[in-house]
C-alpha cells in the first residue's frame, strides 16, 4: 500500500470490515458534468484542487486525467473528441471504452450540482488517504518495533501533509491587498523600530534581519564556552518582554510565548542564569548566597515577573528530533508557542536506520528536521550549534565551513550568526538597561564586559555583515554596545 509522498509499505495491508471509501455516482456526476460544461466544470474542479488520484475507479482516474490534458492544451472536449484523445495513446480500453464515455454524458441530470459532487469525491478521497497512513502505521509498528518515537513522529507527519494537502491559498483581489499593505507600513513606522518579525532585542541584528519570522532556521553557532547559550537566554529574555500588537498599534506585554530546549542544562540552571541577568545581580554572588535583604527582594521581585512570562522549559537530556518536533507540535496546539530554542544541535539524536551510517548523515537529518518543523508550524526556530576547533588552532574569525559534523547545517539554515570574543576586554562600555527592562536592577556604567562578534555569515532573505556585543559574564548575559562604542 502506497501513499501520496510517503513510504512504501513492506506488503499490502487490509483492516478487515473496513473497506475502502467510495463514491462512484459523484466521481461519474463529475466527469459526466465535465464532458457537458467543460469551458466552466473542468475549471472549477481544478480550482477547487480535485486530483486525478482522487479517483476511485481507475477508468476515472484515466478520463480525468485526459480531460484535464486536453483542456490545458485548448482542445474541444466532448465524448468525441475525447476517445480520439484516448485512441491515439492507447488509453481506450483503460478509460472503459466508448460506452463508458457515452454513459458519462448521457447520465448528467444536471451541472449545477457539480461543485456539491467535486466535494463527495474529495472527502472520500481524504478518508482513504486517512485509512492509508492508518495502514502504514500499523506496517511500522509491526516490523520496526525498536522505532517507536520514529514512528510516531512519522505518524503524525503524515497526519499533517494529509491535511495540509487539503488547503488551498484563494485568490485575492489586488484592491484588498493594497490597503493592507499599506496599513501594515504605517504601523510599522508608528511603531517606531518595530520589525516584520519577532525581534531579538539586538537593535543592530534586527535593523539587518528586520526580526527572526516564521518558517526560519536560525542558527547561533559558536565554539564551547563563548556564551551561545547566554546570547540565547538574552534573546528569549528580551521576545518573552513585550511584542507589538497591530491591533493596539502599540507595544503589549507579554511577548511571544516562547519554548526553550536545553539538552544540556537543567530548566533550574536555565533559570537561574534568567534570574542574575534579568536582576543585573552578580552569579557568583548568588550562588554563593552573599546578597543583602535589598537583593533578595529585588530577585523575589524578578522571579514573580518571569513566573508570568509565557517561557515554557523542556530540560531532556536526551532527546531525538521525532520526540522534539512532537513535543513542539502539541506546545504550538496547545499555547501558541511564538519561537523555539534548541539547545543544542549536536546533542539532538536520529533514531532512524539510515542515520546509523555515519554522524554527518544523523546530523543532516536532526538539521533537516528543524528546518521542516519552522516552515510546519510556521515560527521561527532558533538552533545553537558548534564549531569546530579550526578557528582556534589557526587563530582566525569563524566562518561557515567551520560548523561542526555537517554542512548540511548551513544549507538548511535561513540565518547563521557565528558568534567569538575580540581579543581585548572594555572596560568602560557602558552597561545600561533600556527602559523596558522595567526597573529590574541595573549594574553601573563602568561595570566590566567583553566585547564579542557576532558574524551574521548567512541571510537567505537580506545582507549578511558583523555586528559587535557586550558580553557581561558576571551577569551571563549579552547587551547592544553603546552606539558611540560601535
Amino acid at each position: 500500500m502506497r501513499g501520496r509522498g510517503r513510504r512504501e509499505a513492506p506488503a499490502p495491508i487490509t483492516i478487515e470490515g473496513l473497506p475502502a471509501h467510495t463514491n462512484l455516482e459523484a466521481e461519474r456526476s463529475v466527469l459526466g458534468a465535465m464532458l457537458a460544461d467543460p469551458d466552466h466544470i473542468v475549471d472549477l474542479a481544478q480550482e477547487k484542487g480535485l486530483r486525478e488520484d482522487d479517483f476511485f475507479a481507475p477508468a476515472h482516474r484515466v478520463i480525468f486525467g485526459a480531460i484535464t490534458k486536453m483542456r490545458e492544451a485548448s482542445q474541444a472536449i466532448d465524448p468525441s473528441t475525447l476517445l480520439a484523445w484516448l485512441r491515439d495513446r492507447k488509453l481506450q480500453d483503460a478509460a472503459g471504452g466508448a460506452a463508458l464515455l457515452g454513459e458519462l454524458a448521457s447520465g448528467v441530470i444536471s451541472i449545477f450540482t457539480a461543485p456539491t459532487h467535486i466535494e463527495q469525491v474529495k472527502d472520500k478521497s481524504l478518508l482513504r488517504e486517512l485509512q492509508q497512513a492508518c495502514a502504514q502505521i500499523v506496517v511500522g509498528a509491526h516490523e520496526r518495533p525498536h522505532e517507536v518515537q520514529t514512528i510516531l513522529d512519522e505518524a503524525e507527519r503524515d497526519i499533517l501533509e494529509i491535511r495540509g494537502s487539503r488547503e488551498t491559498q484563494g485568490i485575492t483581489r489586488a484592491a484588498e491587498v493594497a490597503p493592507k499593505t499599506i496599513a501594515m507600513i504605517e504601523q510599522l513606522i508608528r511603531g517606531k523600530g518595530h520589525t516584520s518579525g519577532i525581534p531579538s532585542g539586538f537593535d543592530e541584528l534586527d535593523q539587518l534581519t528586520t526580526g527572526f519570522k516564521g518558517g526560519e532556521m536560525i542558527v547561533i553557532a559558536a565554539r564551547p564556552g563563548v556564551g551561545k547559550t547566554a546570547l540565547a537566554l538574552s534573546m528569549a529574555r528580551h521576545i518573552l518582554r513585550r511584542r507589538f500588537d497591530i491591533e493596539k498599534d502599540d507595544f503589549v506585554r507579554p511577548g511571544y510565548p516562547v519554548a526553550f530546549f536545553s539538552l544540556e542544562m537543567s530548566a533550574q540552571q536555565l533559570m537561574f542564569r534568567l534570574l542574575s541577568s534579568h536582576a543585573g545581580l552578580d552569579s557568583e554572588q548568588i550562588r554563593r548566597g552573599q546578597l543583602s535583604d535589598s537583593q533578595i527582594t529585588a530577585l523575589r521581585g524578578v522571579a514573580a515577573e518571569i513566573s508570568e512570562l509565557p517561557l515554557l522549559l523542556d530540560e531532556s537530556s536526551l532527546l531525538s528530533i521525532g520526540q522534539l518536533r512532537a513535543r513542539a507540535r502539541r506546545l504550538k496546539k496547545m499555547q501558541n508557542i511564538g519561537i523555539i530554542f534548541v539547545d543544542y544541535l549536536q546533542l539532538l539524536t536520529s533514531g532512524t536506520d539510515r542515520a546509523r551510517e555515519s554522524r554527518q548523515v544523523e546530523v543532516s537529518e536532526i538539521s533537516r528536521g528543524l528546518k521542516a518543523l519552522a516552515m510546519e508550524l510556521n515560527i521561527p526556530v532558533v538552533v545553537l550549534a558548534q564549531l569546530n576547533r579550526k578557528p582556534e588552532e589557526t587563530n582566525q574569525d569563524p566562518a561557515l565551513h567551520h560548523l561542526r559534523e555537517s554542512g548540511s547545517i548551513e544549507q538548511d539554515a535561513d540565518v547563521v550568526l557565528l558568534l567569538s570574543r575580540e581579543n581585548h576586554t572594555d572596560d568602560n562600555e557602558s552597561t545600561e538597561g533600556s527602559a523596558e527592562d522595567g526597573g529590574a536592577a541595573q549594574p553601573p556604567p563602568t561595570q566590566r564586559g567583553l566585547v564579542c562578534k557576532l558574524n551574521i555569515a548567512k541571510q537567505r532573505n537580506g545582507p549578511t555583515d558583523r555586528i559587535r556585543l557586550l558580553f557581561q559574564p558576571r551577569f551571563t548575559r549579552f547587551d547592544s554596545l553603546p552606539r558611540e562604542a560601535r
